[in-house]
């Protein structure tokens, strides 16, 4: 596990960071690489996400070739942030695509972990949750849609619960589904978007207006990935799904998209696919750029 080791992976001593956001200041209408003193590290940082007042942040800690996963924890104590280290629910397996949801009492993330009444790594990922308890953060259990696991990956919430996430619904698409919350669990899903080309990391605003998604080039070869928007219609139909370029998308891969809790700051990690020895890095922009692209009405 990464996040035993992470004595190695942060300098002793760490950069006093005050404030919320990781103490970072530059958020602005073009993107910027977001808080290279604690994300800028020689492993792969993807996906961070905060609370709703930007005081305690998850990220996923992985190896470049994928085979080691562990989710971060940090969170501000007296102003300032404490170092990063694996979360209280990280497992031995694989944890990674995490997202809170916009009133920071619930986690959802994918993971290899054995499921109930199993002992051994599952070979099929299913996503996971975590609720609050007060201070603490509860037992992590499986996530069931009309009750059945969902080998999913990189889930999204809404504010109002709804759980948006990807899944292959039949051998040639993979698509983009949503259930909506029903109790501890949620009701069986229903697919809002499909396609040949590859849809996978997303997040949905908090008020589910839109979403965020990465799409990659369909396979063979998979090539490079952009950040599209999908914007949802007064009909609940959603609009064709639309390339960020040249804001946000690059002759590089954008993924792992997410949002803060009031949906005005996009985070997104960028990396090159071809040479996956270069670690990913995370950027931040303003999110109010995003409009520009909604479809007259």
């Amino acid at each position: 596990m990464i996040g035993k080791k992470n004595g190695s992976i942060w300098p002793k001593e760490m950069p006093k960071l005050r404030g919320p956001w990781l103490g970072q200041e530059t958020l602005g209408t073009e993107a910027t690489e977001f808080c290279p003193e604690i994300l800028g590290t020689e492993r792969h940082v993807a996906g961070i996400t905060f609370g709703p007042a930007g005081g305690e942040a998850f990220f996923s800690l992985h190896t470049p070739d994928g085979t080691s996963s562990d989710i971060m924890w940090m969170r501000m104590v007296d102003g300032v942030w404490s170092r990063p280290r694996a979360a209280p629910f990280n497992s031995a397996q694989i944890d990674n695509d995490i997202c809170m949801s916009p009133n920071g009492e619930r986690l959802c993330w994918r993971s290899w972990r054995p499921l109930p009444r199993n002992t051994a790594p599952e070979k099929t990922v299913s996503l996971w949750a975590v609720d609050r308890t007060g201070n603490r953060w509860g037992e992590p259990f499986p996530i069931e849609c009309g009750g059945a696991r969902q080998p999913a990956v990189y889930p999204g919430i809404a504010a109002n619960g709804t759980i948006y996430f990807s899944r292959r619904t039949s051998a040639e698409e993979i698509s983009i589904v949503r259930a909506e919350r029903s109790g501890r669990q949620y009701a069986a899903w229903e697919a809002i978007a499909s396609g040949p080309t590859v849809l996978t990391d997303l997040c949905v605003a908090p008020d589910e207006s839109f979403l965020v998604v990465t799409v990659y080039p369909p396979s063979p070869p998979k090539g490079q990935g952009d950040l599209h928007v999908s914007f949802r219609r007064p009909d609940d139909a959603w609009t064709p799904l639309r390339n960020l370029a040249p804001t946000v998308s690059s002759e590089l891969t954008e993924y792992c998209p997410t949002l803060s809790a009031d949906g005005k700051r996009l985070f997104f990690c960028r990396i090159d696919r071809g040479d996956r020895r270069v670690p990913a890095r995370t950027y931040w922009i303003d999110a109010s750029f995003l409009e520009a692209l909604r479809p007259a009405r």
